[in-house]
């Protein structure tokens, strides 16, 4: 019994400095209230950016990136913010320095080097509130109806009749020359950049690097193109 629970105890240990390469931004909205009052941004304002599309066309627009939805958005003619429409025709999109690309997600180029990318995918979740028993709040079932929301329009007049957990989720990837993706890790830069594995390892012995923290990663990643 003693060497099962210190067995378990390693696991627990072990467990809590495992790395996921993830970050998890959890808001909590209440019934009665707005969804489009806790909508928030990438940038502090929208700039005049660049859609670079993949038959080759360009537009320009004053874009931002809507965290609350997880979309790309623009102003139209009007004055109104709305979603780009079909982020699959899209090869990439440019806001001041920043740069992006669309899989399933979009995806922000955060530093690139000749041998990788350190790139995040923001994604967003819904989750009911419910009441469980002893009056306790329960949270399960995402809300797919709320995945669907197109433009900030919408959410104007989307009171909720619950309460809502909004989860935004970052994970962090290293993206090789040829496009493949692999979780941010000590591991994934060891493979992606064979060559610095010494100046890795050395930097890591004397530097605590958090693979869900944009900033630690951001080092590291500066480190290994070097």
């Amino acid at each position: 019994m003693k060497k099962y629970l210190a067995l378990l105890l390693l696991i627990l240990v072990f467990h809590s400095y495992s790395v996921s390469a993830q970050s998890h931004d959890r808001k909590t909205i209440k019934a009665g209230e707005n969804l489009s009052d806790y909508i928030y941004y990438l940038f502090p304002s929208f700039t005049n950016g660049t859609v670079k599309m993949k038959h080759g066309g360009t537009s320009s627009a004053k874009l931002n990136f809507n965290m609350l939805l997880c979309q790309m958005q623009f102003l139209n003619e009007h004055g109104d913010t709305m979603s780009i429409a079909d982020p699959l025709e899209i090869d990439s999109v440019i806001i001041n320095d920043k740069s992006f690309f669309y899989n399933k997600g979009y995806y922000e180029i955060l530093d690139n080097s000749s041998s990788a990318k350190l790139v995040v995918l923001r994604t967003v979740n819904y989750e009911a509130v419910k009441i469980g028993a002893k009056g306790l709040p329960s949270r399960g079932g995402d809300i797919d109806s709320y995945t669907n929301i197109r433009d900030e329009n919408e959410t104007r007049q989307l009171v909720l009749n619950q309460d809502l957990d909004v989860v935004v989720e970052s994970t962090y990837y290293l993206m090789s020359s040829k496009g493949e993706m692999f979780i941010a890790s000590k591991s994934s830069f060891a493979n992606l950049f064979e060559k610095n594995k010494e100046i890795i390892e050395g930097y890591l012995k004397s530097n605590k690097t958090n693979y869900n923290k944009e900033a630690d990663l951001k080092k590291l990643f500066d480190i290994c193109s070097k």
